[in-house]
């Protein structure tokens, strides 16, 4: 994904979140996978959202 200027609207790591999320995976299980805390997935999740 691409803003109107050619950025990247996503980081690399919100896009493994992302991946993660539509597998149905919980906040547990990407915060295990990805070696993370649970809160660090929220907070991935939620700047998604703002960026949407």
């Amino acid at each position: 994904m691409h803003n109107q200027k050619g950025k990247t609207l996503l980081t690399n790591r919100e896009r493994e979140v992302f991946e993660l999320l539509v597998q149905d995976k919980t906040t547990k299980d990407i915060a295990g996978q990805l070696f993370i805390s649970e809160k660090t997935v929220r907070n991935h999740i939620s700047n998604m959202m703002c960026t949407i």
